[in-house]
C-alpha cells in the first residue's frame, strides 16, 4: 500500500476540540470535521442517540396538537 496523501485533518485537532467542550461542561454527542477537499468525517458518541425527557415531552405535546388538528371536522 502506498503512502497516504497530505491531510489537513489531524487527530490532535479533534482531541483538542473535544477536550475544550468537556472542560466547559458540555459533553459532545458528535464531532463533525469537514476537510478542505470537502470530505466529511462524523464521529458519534454514546449520547448521540439518547433522548432527554424534555425532548420526549416536547415531541409528545406537538404530536397531540397535530392529532387534534387532524381530528377537527372540515
Amino acid at each position: 500500500m502506498g503512502k497516504r496523501g497530505p491531510s489537513s485533518f489531524k487527530k490532535l485537532d479533534a482531541e483538542r476540540a473535544i477536550r475544550s467542550a468537556r472542560d466547559s461542561g458540555i459533553e459532545p454527542a458528535m464531532v463533525e470535521i469537514v476537510t478542505k477537499d470537502g470530505t466529511t468525517f462524523r464521529v458519534f458518541g454514546s449520547g448521540a442517540l439518547s433522548e432527554t425527557s424534555q425532548d420526549t415531552a416536547g415531541a409528545k405535546a406537538w404530536n397531540e396538537e397535530i392529532a387534534k388538528l387532524k381530528a377537527k371536522p372540515k
